[in-house]
Formats: C-alpha cells, sequence, structure tokens
C-alpha cells in the first residue's frame, strides 16, 4: 500500500469516525421514560389525570384529612367514633344570618325527608302527607325530636358521614353544616329567639 493511499484511508477513517460521533451522539435521542430520560422528554401530568405513584392512584389534591392552616374544618374522622364528634365544638356563634342559611340549606338538602318543621313528614317519608317510601325518618324537632339529646359535633357529624340509612353530605362545607345545625337548634327551640335581635335567649348554640 502506498503512503497516500494510507494517508487517505486514514483521512477517511477519522471522517467517518467524526460524522458518526456528530449524528448517534451530538444528536443522540434517549427515549428511556425510566434510565437517564432527556430534559426535553419530561412526563406531563394534566389536570384532574390519575397518576400511578408507588402502587397508587394519586390525585392532584391534598393528602386524605388535610386540614389548611387556621381552617376550623375538623380533621377526618371514624364515622363510628361517637365520642370524638361528641366533643367537636360549633365553630358559628347562633345569629341571624347563620340560620337564615341554616334554613336555605336545610330547605334544600334535609326537609324532603325530616320535613320543613323538623318532624319526619317530608314528602319522602311514609310519615308525609304524600306517604313516600321511606320509613323510619327521624323526627329532629318537636316532642320527639332526636336532636334534643344529641351534640352539635353529633349532628354535624352526621351531615358529614350520614348514618344508617342517611346518606353522606360531605359536598356540603363545614361552615354550611354548622349553619344547618344552628337552624335545627332552632327548629327545636325558637322562643331562644324571641327578643329578635339575632341572639339567643339561652347563650350558645351548644
Amino acid at each position: 500500500m502506498s503512503r497516500r493511499r494510507a494517508l487517505r484511508l486514514s483521512r477517511s477513517f477519522f471522517a467517518g469516525t467524526a460524522l458518526l460521533l456528530t449524528t448517534t451522539v451530538g444528536c443522540w435521542e434517549q427515549w428511556s421514560d425510566t434510565w437517564f430520560p432527556q430534559m426535553k422528554r419530561q412526563k406531563a401530568v394534566q389536570a384532574f389525570e390519575e397518576v400511578i405513584y408507588a402502587g397508587h392512584v394519586e390525585g392532584l389534591s391534598p393528602p386524605e384529612g388535610t386540614v389548611p392552616v387556621g381552617s376550623t374544618i375538623p380533621p377526618e374522622m371514624d364515622p363510628n367514633d361517637n365520642a370524638a364528634q361528641d366533643a367537636l365544638q360549633n365553630p358559628h356563634p347562633m345569629s341571624l344570618a347563620s340560620l337564615d342559611n341554616g334554613r336555605t340549606l336545610f330547605d334544600r338538602y334535609c326537609a324532603a325527608c325530616h320535613g320543613a318543621g323538623g318532624a319526619g313528614d317530608g314528602p319522602v317519608s311514609m310519615m308525609g302527607k304524600l306517604r313516600g317510601p321511606f320509613g323510619g325518618v327521624m323526627a329532629i324537632a318537636g316532642p320527639a325530636s332526636i336532636a334534643k339529646i344529641r351534640t352539635d359535633g353529633h349532628i354535624y357529624s352526621t351531615i358529614r358521614y350520614g348514618r344508617r340509612r342517611m346518606p353522606s353530605y360531605h359536598r356540603i362545607s363545614s361552615d354550611d353544616r354548622w349553619d344547618i345545625v344552628n337552624y335545627v337548634r332552632y327548629l327545636n327551640e325558637p322562643a331562644r329567639f324571641a327578643a329578635g335581635d339575632g341572639k339567643p335567649a339561652g347563650g350558645s348554640a351548644q
């Protein structure tokens, strides 16, 4: 082999090597999701997309039972823990504003079963004028009121989690639930607002 030919081959080798390096390494695309992924190909999570993490489905929301800093929302608890429910304190004073909101929500969510006056005679109750399909709806006002022997926390938790055949109304906000509790108290003791100034005659809602 002549020297000129050897030089030509050497140049061709280095040119080929350079071309190989620039096309397969310099512009190399890495498609692996688990081994050294490229920044421009990072996974993106869309709103409300379910993401599998550590074998569990994780939503784009705080962990279950999370309570915002400074919040008065009671933490999640065992729906059957009556002692913990009874210990909850009503943070909403019984005011005209609270009662007005509680009445609106009671008519919307509760009156169908319990009746407008809380006597257990709503339109879907067997005790109502229309003789609805649901029997054994408890009265939460009047002489047979079950609410008279229950704490505010118990009533609040019943709205929150449901109890026996009563469904959960978790979609009602915490503040609104307490307003409903206040309105149930009002249905049992309307005389406490006889003064008409928004201040119950008997003190707090507890």
